[in-house]
């Protein structure tokens, strides 16, 4: 079973987010017009770059990214780019879904906007946990509904009343290769750390 790390946001110093999905284009030897084959697979991949680190600290994060191997453990990431927010009551799905990119949800302030296009949420925990980003804009209704667009489309059933992650969105990596560590002058650590999300 593999290991799941959890790094600090405040470690992460730039990152590169990407959205990946499985498509492949041939072009028409006659009409030079492109056909696009679109497989449905939709998933995210990461460069992250961690701020130079020394002393115990520097041995720390170290230890953390060298127990992810290449590709046997796994990163539960906070992306910091990603803005928190403070919603106190959980948010859920209203009814069961078995895939696709549209949600019905609950739980959010009566009236007011739910979300804006390009935020993120994520479901699930652990193992299952997923990163989602929104579409469109969207307002909760007096009851508290929104529906929402997100992207990558929901590959899974989930039952009603799943909980979304809205306050502190996370995504699970894993990494593409080996994580290198870059000794400067001074003991000063830098690495950087190209993951795709684990699924």
């Amino acid at each position: 079973m593999s290991l799941i790390v959890e790094l600090p946001r405040t470690w992460v110093s730039g990152i590169e987010r990407r959205l990946t999905t499985a498509t492949s284009q041939t072009q028409s030897p006659f009409t030079g017009t492109m056909e696009v084959q679109d497989w449905g697979g939709e998933w995210w991949e990461y460069d992250i770059t961690f701020a130079a680190q020394s002393g115990p600290l520097a041995r720390s994060v170290s230890a953390a990214l060298t127990a992810l191997g290449s590709g046997r453990g796994l990163l539960l990431f906070a992306d910091p780019s990603i803005l928190t927010k403070s919603l106190t009551q959980p948010i859920t799905l209203v009814t069961p879904i078995a895939g696709g990119n549209v949600v019905q949800t609950q739980g959010w302030p009566h009236g007011l906007p739910a979300v804006a296009s390009g935020d993120f949420i994520s479901i699930g925990a652990g193992r299952d946990t997923r990163l989602h980003q929104i579409a469109f804009d969207a307002t909760a209704d007096i009851n508290g509904f929104a529906t929402l667009t997100i992207f990558p489309a929901i590959r899974t059933s989930l039952p009603a009343n799943t909980r979304l992650e809205v306050n502190q969105p996370h995504v699970l990596l894993r990494p593409t290769g080996a994580v290198p560590t870059r000794i400067e002058r001074a003991a000063r650590h830098r690495f950087t750390l190209s993951a795709r999300e684990a699924i």
